[in-house]
């Protein structure tokens, strides 16, 4: 569901640089106080997260506030991570990663941005960051302790109402970065050669003209083609059991899937899908980028049917549901997809506009 952008890539370096710094000057500095762990190991973190943003700035020049947040958040950070033993340093800690928290979410509900995995891991990184400066201490007044395990409560509902925020925005608006959950591509080379932009075309051919006969569902159905899920959906999977169980691998005559849209006129033929036997096991790709198969992990199976697109910031299913894979699979569309021919997807507005027409 969440891909990492690549212009956010170099936040993880930078953080991992932090991160050695940070442990190197614990070491240095360890012995001259006494200093709760769980002090030390917000410090590490927060040092670490200081990175990230600070990382980030380099790639959003041509954003000045973007950037100016991401310079001002990434120094209050490291600064604060090396003033463990100040006063006042837990409250500034907590004020500081609760705006930053805050800040974020409100960039994502404006529209201003679109959470990946760096800024979720990041988000993660904060809040249990979060929760080792509202760890009480020992040595510290009972009233105090009870004050910050009170605050400490409010942890699990930021938890909650940042992941929410972030899933939520993702359903609502998804993007090329959104689109079917867990999809791992095959690997292959970058550029297509001549050839196999030729072979390519004949399997596109070759599976259209098979397939032809299944633009009436009828069809479909008495050659053993079944609904995979929900017909409820904008699209619908049709798989042939014969045919997945034969293992024929892309026989544009025996394709073990169809894709229908599901309109107001009855199913409408989209495309085929191949589909290999074993989870890990990618086809042949005679087009080379064109036709590189891919995988899903982390579909998450639930009572009304299969859904691709139901997977948390977490990389988790929702509770009622189960965490599935499933084998590599090519589709061909034979409508005109914007994505390609042979995309991990069909657009929606595709679907859309034949449900309309």
């Amino acid at each position: 569901m969440f891909d990492i952008a690549p212009d956010h890539a170099i936040g993880l370096y930078a953080g991992l640089a932090a991160l050695a710094v940070a442990l190197l000057s614990l070491k240095l500095r360890r012995g001259r106080k006494p200093v709760p762990e769980t002090v030390l190991g917000a410090s590490v973190l927060m040092a670490t997260a200081g990175g990230i943003h600070l990382g980030l700035v380099w790639t959003h020049l041509d954003e000045t506030i973007t950037a100016a947040l991401f310079v001002m958040n990434g120094v209050a950070y490291v600064a604060l991570s090396q003033m463990y033993t100040w006063r006042w340093w837990r409250p500034a800690s907590v004020a500081l990663i609760t705006a930053t928290l805050l800040g974020y979410l409100g960039y994502i509900v404006l529209g201003l941005d679109t959470p990946d995995q760096v800024a979720i891991a990041t988000k993660l990184l904060e809040l249990t960051t979060l929760g080792l400066v509202l760890v009480p201490v020992d040595g510290t007044h009972r009233w105090r302790q009870m004050r910050w395990t009170a605050l400490g409560a409010a942890l699990p509902v930021l938890t909650i109402v940042t992941l929410a925020t972030v899933w939520i925005d993702a359903l609502a608006r998804p993007d090329a970065q959104h689109v079917h959950a867990g999809a791992i591509l095959q690997d292959t080379n970058a550029v297509p050669t001549p050839e196999q932009v030729a072979a390519a075309q004949r399997l596109y051919d070759q599976t259209a003209a098979a397939i032809a006969p299944y633009r009436d569902w009828r069809n479909a159905w008495a050659a053993g083609y079944r609904p995979g899920g929900p017909q409820t959906m904008p699209s619908t999977h049709w798989m042939n059991q014969r045919n997945v169980e034969a293992g024929y691998v892309m026989d544009p005559r025996h394709p073990q899937g169809l894709v229908y849209a599901n309109t107001r006129h009855g199913p409408v033929l989209l495309g085929a899908m191949f589909q290999m036997q074993h989870i890990g096991q990618f086809g042949p790709d005679p087009g080379g980028p064109l036709t590189a198969w891919h995988e899903h992990e982390n579909i998450c199976f639930t009572p009304f049917g299969v859904e691709f697109s139901l997977m948390t910031p977490t990389a988790t299913c929702p509770l009622g549901s189960i965490d599935i894979s499933a084998a590599p699979m090519l589709h061909v569309w034979i409508v005109d997809n914007p994505a390609g021919r042979f995309a991990v997807d069909i657009d929606d507005k595709v679907v859309r506009k034949i449900d309309q027409g």
